[in-house]
C-alpha cells in the first residue's frame, strides 16, 4: 500500500527524471533546462526529506528538521548513506537560496545521484 508521503515523492522523482532527461537534451546556451533541474531537485529533496521524517514518526521517534530527519532514519536503518543526503540537503538550501557553491556539473550529479537513492524510497 502507497504512504501518504510517497505519492508526492514519486511525482516529485518523476519530475526530476524530466527535467534531468530535458537538460541532458539541451540547446547548447540555454539555461531553462538547468533552471528546471534545479526547481525539480528542490522540491524532491523536500519530499523526500518529509517522506524520512514520516517514516521515522511512524517508528515513534521526532523528526522536527531535515538533518534530524536523516540522522534517525539512518540509525533506524531505512537510509544507508546519511552523508549523502545530507549533501543533497545542503545543495537543495544552496539552489533555493541562489548561493550555488558548486559547479553545474556537480549540481547535476548530486541530482542524479538523489534521483536513483530517493526511489528506493517512493
Amino acid at each position: 500500500m502507497e504512504s501518504k508521503s510517497s505519492r508526492p515523492l514519486k511525482e516529485a522523482l518523476a519530475n526530476l527524471d524530466g527535467a534531468l532527461k530535458l537538460y541532458d537534451e539541451r540547446a547548447k546556451g540555454d539555461p531553462l533546462p538547468f533552471l528546471t533541474v534545479s526547481k525539480a531537485f528542490e522540491v524532491a529533496v523536500e519530499y523526500g526529506w518529509r517522506n524520512l521524517k514520516s517514516k521515522v514518526e511512524d517508528e515513534g521517534l521526532d523528526a522536527p528538521s531535515p538533518k534530524t530527519a536523516v540522522k534517525e532514519a539512518a540509525r533506524l536503518m531505512i537510509i544507508h548513506d546519511p552523508e549523502f543526503w545530507l549533501k543533497a540537503i545542503e545543495a537543495r538550501n544552496a539552489s533555493v537560496h541562489d548561493y550555488f557553491g558548486i559547479g553545474e556539473e556537480e549540481f547535476i550529479s548530486i541530482a542524479r545521484e538523489f534521483l536513483r537513492v530517493a526511489k528506493t524510497l517512493a
